[in-house]
């Protein structure tokens, strides 16, 4: 009867300290306590063994920290049970980073997705933008062949989803950082086909870039930290009523671009 007892006992201590800490890690302050309070050596391995299992921990394992828990009165298994799960708490503070990185993120930009892509924000309302990828060495070795100073790149079909007004709109986008080039492209509308039109370089290779038909048809884009992952992304210049794509490079392939279309009306 009396093992039945201390049983319970230490069964709704653990119970107790489990509901009192559902949301904190555990820490040297906490097994001080249980120390102070008389817990048995197996239930305070226990309760560590039990943190490490659910990510919960942020102990020291420090030198200076195991000397303080032995003066409050832990043993050889405590200290070394202390040193083995001190390494997991790498797994907490990751945790705790990710948590802060999403409230700065939703402070910033309500509901942004989480989900890759550009956006541009109506009212409280995420608007994803259509996308395609273009890879200029092909079409620009066709204009080369057939000694053409121009080519046309298919963008699509008809008039874009999504009409803005602004003449310098703010897009947003999930980047791993501010290095990706950005930029914005005038293109045509004609017989409900969008095209980009372009003009050719002098030959052809596998780094070729965006060369504008016109003075002003291609305009480079700023990136500004928002928040997070989140950057804003804004041409340098006003943009004229009219057809436009969004465009990045795409790493890992020379020349391939992931575009976004987009029309600015009057």
């Amino acid at each position: 009867m009396r093992t039945l007892r201390v049983f319970l006992l230490i069964t709704a201590a653990i119970a107790g300290l489990r509901a009192q800490s559902a949301d904190q890690p555990l820490t040297n302050a906490d097994i001080e306590s249980m120390l102070a309070g008389g817990l048995p050596e197996t239930t305070i391995l226990f309760k560590i063994e039990d943190a490490v299992d659910r990510g919960m921990v942020d102990l020291d394992a420090s030198t200076r920290a195991l000397i303080a828990l032995k003066e409050k009165g832990a043993g050889e298994r405590v200290l070394n049970q202390v040193l083995w799960a001190e390494p997991f708490k790498a797994a907490w503070q990751e945790r705790m980073a990710d948590l802060q990185q999403k409230e700065e993120e939703e402070r910033a930009a309500p509901g942004f997705p989480d989900r890759g892509g550009v956006y541009i924000r109506r009212s409280s309302e995420w608007i994803p933008m259509s996308s395609f990828l273009i890879w200029l060495p092909v079409h620009t070795a066709t204009a080369w062949m057939q000694r053409a100073r121009e080519y046309s790149v298919p963008a699509g079909h008809g008039d874009s989803a999504l009409q803005i007004a602004e003449s310098q709109p703010s897009f947003y986008v999930r980047v791993p950082g501010p290095g990706d080039n950005w930029q914005t492209v005038r293109a045509t509308s004609r017989n409900g086909q969008r095209q980009l039109r372009l003009a050719s370089r002098d030959g052809f290779g596998p780094n070729e870039s965006i060369t504008p038909r016109q003075a002003g048809d291609v305009q480079n884009v700023a990136m500004t930290h928002v928040a997070g992952s989140i950057f804003a992304l804004r041409p340098d210049a006003a943009l004229g009523p009219g057809v436009y794509v969004l465009c990045s490079d795409v790493q890992g392939g020379p020349g391939l671009k992931l575009c976004y279309n987009f029309d600015i009306r009057p």
